[in-house]
Parts: structure tokens; sequence; C-alpha cells
């Protein structure tokens, strides 16, 4: 199971892990609705690949999801932290990655945090974003 950790832990595992990896898994829709995650100024080599694609019936899992991973040659041996918007679908996006063989961390609270919680995430604890335009 990935290791759940909040965006307050982030500073301490890039500097115990340096060259980590950040894979943000919301949609395109979320990336210019709420911006993105600005990782390289954290020192993290940052990817951004929708775990989840809106069709017009609904979200199905992106049938690409794992061919796209293989796609950005991710050095095993370096962390690999994933996040969406509140925190669930990275956590399946996580699992994935880890049967792939990676060592990865899901970020609770995602990007955004969700309406009823309210917790620290991304945005709220005032981590690099780059603005949608």
């Amino acid at each position: 199971m990935p290791t759940q950790i909040t965006c307050e832990d982030l500073p301490k595992i890039i500097k115990e892990y340096p060259g980590s990896y950040l894979i943000d898994v919301r949609t395109e829709k979320e990336w210019n609705d709420d911006g993105k995650p600005d990782g390289s100024q954290l020192g993290l080599t940052t990817y951004f690949l929708s775990y989840m694609i809106d069709q017009p019936d609904g979200r199905i899992v992106n049938p690409d999801f794992k061919k796209k991973i293989k796609e950005f040659e991710i050095n095993k041996d370096k962390k690999v932290i994933v996040m969406c918007k509140s925190g669930a679908r990275s956590a399946k996006a996580a699992l994935i990655l880890e049967q792939m063989g990676f060592d990865t961390y899901n970020i609770l609270n995602g990007f955004v945090c969700s309406e009823d919680v309210k917790p620290s995430c991304w945005k709220t604890t005032g981590l690099p974003v780059i603005r949608s335009e």
C-alpha cells in the first residue's frame, strides 16, 4: 500500500529523497480551473497525467495510464509522489504505480481539498502553483 503523506510532510521527503518525482493525476479541466503544482520549484520532476478521463457519460480510468507512465522513464530508485484534487484518485493511481515497481507516496487531501473536510492541501499550505491562463 502506498505511504500516505500530507503536504506538510513534503519538504521533509524532498530533503530526504532528492530527485523525487511528482505526478498530478487530475483531469485537464481541473488543471485549467485550479492551476497546477509547480514541483520544479521544490526540486521535483513533475508530470501531468490523468488517471481518469472525462467521457460523455462520466469518467473512466485512463486506458493508457500505465503505457504513459512507462514513457516517462521514471527512475525506479527514486520516490514517486502522486496527487489529485482530494487524494482519492491519486491513492488508486499510486497503488497501480506501486504494482508497477515504483516506491510511491500519496498526498492526502490533494491539490485543493474537498469541500467537506477543509484540511491543508497543496494550495492552502502555500506550495508553489502554476496559475491557469
